[in-house]
Formats: C-alpha cells, sequence, structure tokens
C-alpha cells in the first residue's frame, strides 16, 4: 500500500519548501494537493517542482469546489462546473492520476445527486483522453452508501469512491463494514479520525485486514483536521506503522505489513 499525505497536513506557519522537506524524511510514497480555480498556475508548477526536488510524486489531488454545485444558482451552474474542469485539467497537468470530488449527497434533496451527476459525468467526459480516475468522497454527514450509489450511476470504470473512515463516523456509519462492501469501487482511501475519535482509536487493525484480505491495490493518504505544525502528521505516521498499515519503501516495501 502506498501512502500519502496532504499539503494540508502541516500547518501553514511552513513553507511549502518545508512541508516537502517533511514528507521526504518520513519516507511518503506521494502527495496529494488540494487545488481551487483561483490558484495560480505558478503555484501548482512550484508544487510540482519542489516534488520532483524531494524525489515525491504528486498523484492525488482534491478539487473541493465540486461539493457546493448543488447550491450554485442554476443560471451560474455552466461556468462552477467548468471552473471544475479546469482545476481537473491543472491536476492532471501535474501529473495526478485520481481527482478527489466531494459529494454532500441528502437523502431529502434527490436534486442534489441529478446535479452532482450532470457536472460528474461531464468531468469524466473532459478527462478521459488522459484515463483520470474521477472519485466521489463522502461528506457533510453523507452515508458512504450514498455517495457509491452515484459512482455506480456513472456507467464508467474512471467513477471510483474515495473512502473516508473518519467521514464515515460523521455520518454514523461503521467504516470496517463500510469498507468491507464498498471496497471493489473503491479507488483510494482516507485514514483519519472521527470527531470525537482520534486516529489512534480507529478500528485500524480491522481496516488494514479489509484491506489486506481484499486485495486492495489503490492507496491511501492521511488527512489531518486540525494540524499542529509537523508533530501531527509525524504522530499519524508513527500510528499507522504500529498497526502495520504502512512501512517506508526503505524498510524493504510499501505494501502492507505482514
Amino acid at each position: 500500500m502506498l501512502l500519502g499525505a496532504g499539503t494540508d497536513t502541516i500547518t501553514d506557519a511552513y513553507t511549502p519548501e518545508q512541508k516537502f522537506a517533511e514528507f521526504r524524511r518520513l519516507d511518503l510514497d506521494f502527495v496529494e494537493l488540494p487545488l481551487r480555480s483561483a490558484d495560480e498556475p505558478g503555484r501548482a508548477e512550484e508544487l510540482r517542482t519542489l516534488a520532483a526536488a524531494h524525489g515525491l510524486t504528486v498523484a492525488s489531488a482534491v478539487v473541493a469546489e465540486f461539493v457546493r454545485l448543488p447550491d450554485v444558482p442554476e443560471e451560474d451552474r455552466s461556468d462552477a462546473v467548468r471552473r471544475v474542469i479546469d482545476t481537473a485539467g491543472t491536476a492532471v497537468g501535474l501529473g495526478c492520476d485520481l481527482v478527489l470530488v466531494p459529494v454532500r449527497v441528502k437523502a431529502e434533496e434527490p436534486r442534489r445527486a441529478e446535479v452532482y451527476a450532470d457536472a460528474y459525468a461531464e468531468l469524466l467526459a473532459a478527462t478521459a483522453p488522459h484515463g483520470t480516475v474521477i472519485a466521489a468522497e463522502f461528506v457533510g454527514g453523507t452515508p458512504p452508501a450514498d455517495a457509491a450509489d452515484l459512482v455506480r450511476s456513472m456507467d464508467d470504470p474512471r467513477a471510483r469512491l474515495f473512502f473516508d473512515t473518519g467521514n464515515c463516523l460523521y455520518a454514523g456509519a461503521d467504516p470496517v463494514a463500510d469498507l468491507r462492501n464498498l471496497l471493489p469501487l473503491v479507488a483510494q482511501v482516507h485514514l483519519k479520525g472521527g470527531p470525537d475519535t482520534p486516529l489512534a482509536a480507529m478500528p485500524l487493525r480491522e481496516l488494514r485486514e479489509v484491506m489486506r484480505s481484499g486485495n486492495f491495490t489503490g492507496r491511501c493518504a492521511l488527512e489531518i483536521e486540525s494540524p499542529t505544525g509537523r508533530q501531527s502528521l509525524r504522530d499519524a505516521v508513527s500510528v499507522l506503522r504500529m498497526y502495520g498499515l504502512w512501512r517506508p519503501s526503505g524498510e524493504g516495501s510499501t505494501a502492507h505489513a505482514a
């Protein structure tokens, strides 16, 4: 299993150079970037240059603006979708093979799922020449199964699920049971705690066993909601190693520890 982390897992009191140096010191396998349409192209290129200088790959990107599409006035929605597609294009240019799009699906508002589905289809079509995986992540209390239904409705092998262990708790779901049920659809996993549950108290052994027994070949990325300097990331990596979820390539393998 390959393990990465986002640039926002370390507080912005540190420069991008310091963040990438820390990722390298921890021997992480890849970087996940949060991207916005307002980001200057030069910033994205700077991050790619930093990653290359530290021997890291920018493998996935988060396009957070996707989640707000159902709340955008209908007359402005096509422009909003275009900005999302352009941001995904930036991610493709950085070498990302996966773009994460968060969705907040509500059972009492079926129209939200319809808006997401239309935009999802456009995004898949725009990235088709590159083979980019577009993975929906359930946020804001969305049950994992509802996001999975949206993904399946795309009927496209590049439409996948981004499974977040902490978001399961926000939705009142069981991360172990849902990961087991949805694993064939999962492209990547966010490892984090829940609203009142730190990462170390999550069922990490059970999650590891689900991924191991299910022959999961995707990646995992750490997500830290309230990072403190660099120490939060260091502690999280130590926890994953302690529970056998990851060991760095310098120790012989990035696969699941035996």
